[in-house]
């Protein structure tokens, strides 16, 4: 199945938590605490990131961009307090300030623009090239408004993790398969790059992200079942759901054990495999 494919120069406002880290030492501090290398956040780039715990697990994940002086953070809103608090924590001998301005900037994105456009941030949030604009920056398009479920539709058929969905704090980032939008085994240290750096080293994890399709509707949470599997001990579950002319699309966590099924049953439903 080919990914839902959204329309060029299309739009939608993005609700997110944006945070503000300035001073001189904030490239430097903040290198020491995401998993990508900030040296990749420019004027017009903005770079997909975790932020791990000491376990390697995620605290959370976020975009990155060079504005003016400083860097510009955005993250999903359900961690605007946590995320702040947590890359807030450690800068103690750094000259850097970290700062909440959610209430002041808030981005637009825009799909495949058909012209270029002054102060934005290329990045890929749904699978297709796009671009941020600071939202009262937004220029003059002949542009389609994105509804969520088209936004939707396009997420999970590009299978981009979201936050609350695939990505939460007991998440590996190598289960949800971030190595190559998030991560850099070149950049230097950063909390919980020993962790994943081992996960890589292994080539195992103990569960990854597959794309389900399935003949009913279901529900986030919903189980898979195959084999001895139960409802109890599935074979994995169900996290993103979507529907597309009459089929039913879902991303779901397959366990390692089970990672030769491709056939499982789901609630009253029946789900395939077709992307891994």
């Amino acid at each position: 199945m080919k990914p839902f494919t959204l329309t060029a120069d299309s739009q939608f406002p993005i609700e997110r938590a944006v945070f503000k880290l300035s001073g001189p030492d904030a490239r430097q501090y903040l290198n020491g605490q995401i998993s990508q290398d900030v040296s990749l956040a420019t004027e017009s780039k903005a770079p997909y990131a975790i932020v791990a715990n000491f376990k390697g697990k995620m605290d959370g994940d976020l975009y990155v961009r060079q504005h003016g002086e400083d860097l510009l953070i955005d993250c999903d809103p359900s961690l605007r307090e946590e995320l702040f608090t947590r890359l807030d924590r450690y800068i103690i001998a750094d000259d850097a300030e970290l700062s909440d301005v959610s209430d002041e900037i808030q981005f637009t994105h825009i799909i495949e623009p058909s012209r270029e456009i002054p102060g934005s941030w290329s990045c890929t949030r749904l699978g297709q090239y796009g671009v941020d604009v600071i939202r009262d920056c937004v220029p003059e398009l002949e542009a389609t408004p994105i509804c969520e479920a088209d936004a939707e539709r396009a997420r999970i058929t590009h299978m981009i993790p979201k936050w609350g969905h695939e990505l939460d704090n007991e998440t590996l980032p190598p289960e949800a398969g971030l190595e190559e939008r998030a991560i850099s085994y070149t950049k230097g240290c950063y909390t919980g790059q020993e962790v994943i750096s081992r996960m890589k080293s292994a080539g195992k994890t103990n569960r990854h992200l597959v794309l389900l399709k399935i003949d009913a509707k279901v529900h986030e949470g919903t189980p898979l079942i195959t084999g001895n599997a139960s409802t109890d001990k599935p074979a994995g579950v169900i996290t993103s759901v979507c529907e597309i002319d009459g089929t039913h699309i879902a991303l779901a966590y397959r366990k390692r054990k089970y990672q030769d099924s491709n056939t499982f049953t789901c609630g009253e439903a029946n789900a395939e495999v077709i992307s891994s």
